[in-house]
């Protein structure tokens, strides 16, 4: 069986300036996701997602754009797609010596989350009898050097230097794309997983410093997870624990209690 695997951010890469309450900059997290779904599954996924933007009338490119009962809504309904989701979230204040070391670079700041993101993805396929078959990898298109990141995927799965890297053996790294939305409009599916991820730590003024978990929740029992439906250190890689995401503490116990589907050869 082949699979795709469509990945999108939500907050910006850029690290050297983060915002806070008083002063201008690049987001204080950042996420990156996945949709991962059998081919013979994407003619489903289109039919769904046309669904969803003729029942709330927009056909937006991010979920940034909808509506609080609009986004739960899109979620409950990609929940229903045999899919799995998976997604990277780094607080930026705890990278400490890294950013130093990689001197502030957003490019090398998202190849890093990217491989993290791919050895999730390609532990779920081996774990499915699925390594065999090389994925269709597209991320969507932005100002960022893909060759750069290909190599630097590339050199990490040629030379492992931990455990987790062994699982990126399943990936052709130089047949990764990028494409906009609307030449692959499926990466709508990773945009909303970001989205929801990202939701769970967004503080601002405009949502009066209230984040929401609701999206993650609908979308939870499609995340990767162990056999015991857990998504905490599967489909959910939070860098480097779950406690330094700095959460608020009822928003940290909602995703602790989070459960999926079982992961099993089947589902």
């Amino acid at each position: 069986m082949s699979v795709s695997v469509f990945i999108d951010e939500s907050g910006e890469a850029g690290i050297s300036k983060v915002r806070t309450d008083i002063s201008p900059g690049a987001s204080p997290y950042f996420v990156l996701a996945a949709a991962v779904m059998p081919n013979a599954v994407t003619i489903n996924a289109k039919s769904v997602l046309a669904e969803v933007e003729a029942k709330i009338g927009k056909h937006s490119d991010h979920a940034t754009d909808l509506g609080h009962s609009q986004t739960v809504y899109w979620s409950r309904k990609a929940a229903g797609i045999n899919l799995r989701f998976f997604a990277v979230v780094s607080n930026k204040s705890t990278l400490g010596e890294y950013s130093e070391r990689i001197r502030n670079d957003p490019d090398k700041f998202y190849n890093k989350c990217a491989v993290y993101l791919l050895e999730r993805v390609g532990k779920y396929l081996l774990s499915k009898d699925l390594g065999s078959t090389e994925p269709r990898v597209v991320f969507e298109s932005r100002n960022h050097d893909y060759d750069a990141m290909r190599r630097y995927i590339g050199k990490i799965k040629d030379n492992p230097m931990h455990s987790d890297a062994r699982y990126l053996r399943v990936f052709n790294p130089f047949a990764i794309t990028a494409l906009a939305k609307p030449q692959e409009p499926l990466l709508k599916f990773a945009d909303l997983a970001a989205h929801a991820v990202y939701q769970c730590s967004n503080k601002t003024r405009s949502n009066f410093f209230i984040p929401e978990p609701r999206y993650l929740e609908e979308l939870s029992k499609r995340f990767g997870a162990d056999e015991r439906g857990r998504i905490i250190g599967n489909g959910l890689k939070c860098i480097h624990s779950l406690e330094q995401l700095d959460l608020d503490k009822d928003v940290e116990e909602r995703i602790r209690r989070m459960r999926a589907f079982p992961m099993r050869k089947s589902a």
